[in-house]
């Protein structure tokens, strides 16, 4: 199910909106909502917000940036409107007035594809194990058990909750960063990259994991500043 939430500054226009977003037979919880409501939705589902232009203000936005799941930002206003738009960045799509039902119905299915393909996505990301080569056998690897991948030129290392000696298979880090699609694990060095759940705790360039300490890369650090944000 996807939420969506309306906030005009005409009346008459969200409620003609409401009922476009209502006909389809998978139609939704479709609300009108103040700004002040607005920030007490939940946001644990699926949801997008349809705000006109002249609704939309910094507090919007400075909302939107801190939730963890980010609602679907849609502005509806005219073309001269949608041209002079300042903040582009969080705006997933535009809809042009004035409102007709081919145009809604349209921005409806885009937001379907896109919320479902990225449950799909998140869902292919659960891998839960990998199998490695070490030792001449093939081992099976619960990435839950994963503390940090650490590089060796053509081979890595990898260490393990409850395991003193690290594993040693002949892969590089760069395959490992391929094949680790899950979003549990970033790379935060060129020679490291690390189980986020396992993260003791970060300090200005290092990274503590269990006993051990982690360097962060000088051109990693953008990318770990952005994982944390999302999830601050």
């Amino acid at each position: 199910m996807i939420h969506f939430y309306i906030v005009h500054h005409q009346l008459s226009e969200a409620i003609i909106l409401q009922a476009y977003l209502s006909t389809t037979d998978f139609s939704n919880n479709v609300l009108i909502v103040d700004e002040a409501n607005l920030f007490n939705i939940p946001t644990n589902e699926p949801s997008a917000i349809i705000c006109s232009i002249p609704s939309l203000n910094n507090n919007i936005l400075k909302w939107l940036k801190k939730q963890h799941n980010r609602p679907l930002l849609i502005c509806s206003g005219s073309g001269l409107e949608i041209d002079n738009i300042v903040n582009t960045q969080q705006v997933f799509a535009y809809l042009q007035t004035p409102l007709s039902l081919e145009r809604v119905l349209s921005l409806k299915k885009n937001i379907y594809d896109f919320v479902f393909q990225n449950i799909k996505s998140e869902q292919e990301d659960r891998r839960s194990y990998i199998f490695i080569k070490s030792d001449y056998k093939l081992m099976k690897i619960n990435l839950a058990d994963v503390l940090f991948f650490s590089g060796l030129k053509d081979y890595t290392q990898i260490f393990l909750k409850g395991r003193k000696t690290p594993l040693t298979t002949l892969k590089n880090l760069k395959e490992f960063e391929l094949l680790l699609t899950t979003k549990d694990f970033l790379r935060v060095h060129r020679s490291y990259i690390v189980s986020m759940p396992q993260i003791d705790f970060i300090s200005k360039n290092e990274i503590m994991i269990d006993t051990y300490t982690i360097p962060i890369g000088n051109s990693f650090r953008k990318s770990l500043d952005e994982t944390i944000g999302r999830n601050s």
